[in-house]
């Protein structure tokens, strides 16, 4: 499939931030936020994602797949809690060796292997996977709809799909809305509410949870370690950078204590 350059350059800096969270700080962090190691960019937490596991009723020969998947939080997670069936897809290659090398050295029996592949062509037949799950994938994606319209592909009938995405507060003025669009993800803003693009793709929306509480004091807790761990995050980011990652998580914390940017969880069923 054909990208913009905006899109190429998104991948490549994501790329970059899957090998840079291997580095010990910041598995380190991430252990303390989140409560997992992997070396992840979503803002799920153990917790959350336990909660995912108990409503897509994973078990040993359901087939999961997790899009967007990057270095293998939560998909790898969720196949050795559940021990269900795991197929890990995401664009940046370096991602992916990471997640696969991990799964490897996990020893997970329901390991099935990893895709570099756009979500809006899935290189998987109809029907082939019970359920799907994404972390914070659709707010950094273009073709919204034609992602949910891959996923209700792939899916059996009656299969669900449980996806964490941020999305701009309801009834925004021209300008918070603008605001709020420069503070979060490259592609945040969307013309059409989930919930209408999920039923406009063969969805049926069967729970919608506001997590943005959570989001809070996720933010708020990385913004704390990230201001204890300032030597090493220094050497490793550099201080400029370094400067800028406690910036956007100051700039998280006002935005969501403001309303601007709320996060959402869906839980979906395949109609």
């Amino acid at each position: 499939m054909l990208r913009s350059a905006a899109e190429k350059e998104l991948q490549t800096r994501f790329a970059k931030s899957y090998l840079r969270n291997q580095a010990p700080v910041m598995r380190r962090i991430e252990e303390s936020v989140c409560g997992c190691d992997y070396g992840g960019t979503s803002w799920s937490t153990r917790r959350e994602v336990d909660h995912i596991a108990r409503k897509l009723a994973l078990r040993p020969g359901r087939r999961l797949m997790d899009l967007g998947a990057g270095s293998g939080w939560p998909g790898l997670y969720l196949a050795a809690l559940s021990g269900c069936d795991i197929t890990l897809v995401d664009l940046p290659a370096e991602g992916l060796a990471i997640a696969a090398a991990r799964a490897r050295a996990d020893r997970l029996p329901g390991f099935r292997g990893v895709a570099a592949a756009d979500g809006r062509a899935l290189p998987y037949g109809d029907k082939c996977f019970d359920a799907i799950t994404h972390s914070d994938v659709l707010c950094c994606s273009p073709g919204k709809q034609a992602v949910l319209a891959e996923c209700r592909r792939t899916v059996a009938d009656g299969g669900r799909m449980i996806f964490t995405v941020l999305v701009l507060g309801e009834g925004l003025s021209g300008q918070d809305r603008a605001r709020a669009a420069d503070l979060g993800p490259p592609y945040v803003t969307t013309e059409t509410e989930y919930a209408e693009m999920s039923r406009l793709t063969g969805w049926e929306t069967v729970g919608q949870t506001d997590l943005s509480a959570q989001f809070l004091d996720n933010a708020k807790a990385f913004l704390a370690a990230d201001r204890a761990n300032q030597t090493e995050l220094a050497a490793l980011l550099g201080r400029e950078d370094y400067g800028l990652r406690l910036e956007k998580d100051a700039d998280y914390i006002a935005a969501v204590t403001e309303g601007i940017l709320r996060r959402e969880l869906y839980e979906l069923r395949a109609a």
